[in-house]
């Protein structure tokens, strides 16, 4: 029996955790989502990415998309022959590695209104301000879930 309350402890303790060791979904425009004639330099200078994390972009499918590129096609803004095109119109893409990432929309002239986007990605260490979450509450729903599923299987093993 005492086995079982030790391991329920454990289990608490890991989902207490939990929020810590997760990254951020950070929605790419706030409210505005990803959209021309706005100006992302500005809004990515107001955040911190770090690795762990995922930019989400949130958009109108097909009236625009989300292309990963490198420094040099960013000032061109030039999304030609891009390994990966985004299209769903919820597209999350988890920040895996540190440095400079490049993004931008290949829809007409959108990257020249500014539908474009460079961000630095630090290491998952570096200490971040947590901010309050902007337009979605999905990643407190999904942590929320985990804890009480967690929960649920310890007092179970109680029994």
């Amino acid at each position: 029996m005492a086995s079982k309350q030790v391991l329920a402890l454990l289990l608490f303790s890991a989902v207490s955790l939990l929020p810590f060791a997760m990254g951020a979904d950070i929605v790419v425009g706030d409210g505005n989502g990803w959209m021309p004639d706005f100006n992302y330099t500005d809004w990515a200078a107001t955040k911190s990415f770090a690795v762990g994390d995922n930019l989400v972009f949130v958009y109108s499918g097909g009236d625009h998309n989300v292309i990963p590129v490198g420094g040099v096609e960013f000032k061109a803004c030039n999304g030609t022959g891009a390994a990966r095109v985004f299209t769903s119109g919820r597209d999350v893409i988890p920040l895996k590695t540190t440095g400079r990432k490049w993004y931008l929309c290949g829809i007409a002239d959108h990257c020249q209104r500014g539908q474009k986007l460079v961000i630095n990605v630090l290491p998952a260490t570096s200490p971040a301000p947590a901010l309050p979450p902007t337009s979605s509450s999905t990643p407190i729903m999904k942590r929320t879930f985990q804890a009480a599923m967690v929960i649920a299987v310890a007092i179970a093993m109680m029994n």
